[in-house]
């Protein structure tokens, strides 16, 4: 295995944008105290927007695998919603948050036909500014196209695995998401 990653060079390096939707698959924690007192809330995972870098590596004598890792910028926005319990002067209070996360995408990919191709990888994802867990690792599958070299678009879906929108509010808050991206190469060899 050690030999045939060490025939592989980078043959494509270029910027790297995109965003989607979110989902989210939660678990309400019965035993926090808003919830206790009456309070119902609802957070729902919008949409993300990404900005990075990425770097192909390709082998010179099998051109049908090939490598992305991609360092990213990633923006996550949530809208949360309270329900207060009954007596309050408030039916709803709306609120919107915004996840700041690093990641560092990396990704096998098979070319099926021409310019077409599947893909299989990890995100290790950093979120900086987050009710929930910091550290996520989300696997992704992705199906792309790549336009003669100039320029790439790609659907990736991930799903995370660990409890990113609020840990007091629920027991279980995993997100995944479903996002177009663009890839620019600024070097091709």
């Amino acid at each position: 295995m050690a030999m045939s990653v060490c025939s592989y060079a980078q043959t494509q390096s270029g910027i790297l944008f995109g965003g989607g939707l979110g989902f989210e698959n939660r678990t309400m924690n019965k035993e926090n105290a808003e919830y206790l007192k009456g309070t119902r809330f609802k957070d729902t995972y919008d949409y993300s927007g990404f900005l990075g870098y990425r770097f192909r590596f390709e082998n010179a004598s099998n051109k049908s695998l090939f490598f992305d890792i991609d360092p990213l910028m990633k923006l996550q926005v949530f809208k949360s919603i309270d329900y207060p319990q009954s007596t309050s002067i408030f039916k709803e209070i709306d609120s919107h948050n915004i996840n700041y996360a690093l990641a560092i995408s990396s990704s096998i990919n098979y070319r099926i036909s021409g310019g077409l191709y599947i893909g299989a990888g990890i995100e290790p994802t950093w979120n900086i500014v987050t009710d929930g867990k910091h550290l996520d690792a989300p696997v992704l599958g992705r199906i792309g196209y790549n336009c003669h070299g100039k320029v790439d678009f790609a659907l990736t879906y991930k799903h995370g695995f660990t409890n990113v929108i609020n840990t007091d509010r629920y027991t279980k808050g995993r997100i995944s998401d479903l996002s177009l991206s663009v890839f620019i190469p600024f070097k091709s060899k």
